[in-house]
């Protein structure tokens, strides 16, 4: 086989494994009594909320609205099932009481944890311990050489 047809390949089995990971995550957050739409949402405002000094500057509505290119009414809708379940607070702005600053509960972080946990490393390990010794210190050095080759492009980028 070619090098560029076996670089084609190991982009393809990337993407594939992601793709399993990614329907894992949905698979688990279902069993968590989330929707897909929810689930997304929830981590959406995790990654905003990484933005984020504190409460008083958390994200609003219409700034989560945009980011996920939903309309605000629709994101309001699904921000306050998400509050009836524990997972997300919603807070007056303290300069615009208009304004309502979307934050996760702790509830909502440890959901959010517990499925990437459990849909992620949980289940990686899982498959990675199935596979043998040898295969598992091949992959590793492959990988490790290709993190290596991605930190020396990106840092001539």
């Amino acid at each position: 086989m070619k090098k560029n047809d076996t670089i084609k390949e190991i982009i393809n089995s990337k993407n594939k494994i992601n793709s399993i990971l990614h329907e894992n995550h949905h698979k688990i957050a279902l069993n968590y009594g989330l929707t897909i739409e929810q689930y997304h949402l929830l981590v959406e405002i995790d990654d905003l909320m990484l933005e984020f000094d504190d409460n008083s500057s958390a994200p609003t509505i219409g700034e989560i609205a945009k980011n996920i290119r939903n309309s605000s009414n629709t994101v309001s809708e699904k921000i306050s099932r998400l509050e009836n379940k524990g997972l997300l607070n919603k807070i007056k702005d303290s300069k615009d009481r208009r304004i309502s600053r979307v934050v996760l509960t702790d509830k909502g972080r440890k959901l959010i944890d517990n499925i990437a946990s459990e849909a992620g490393i949980n289940f990686l390990f899982c498959a990675l311990s199935e596979m043998e010794k040898e295969k598992l210190s091949t992959l590793l050095s492959g990988l490790k050489e290709l993190e290596k080759n991605l930190e020396v492009k990106s840092n001539g980028l």
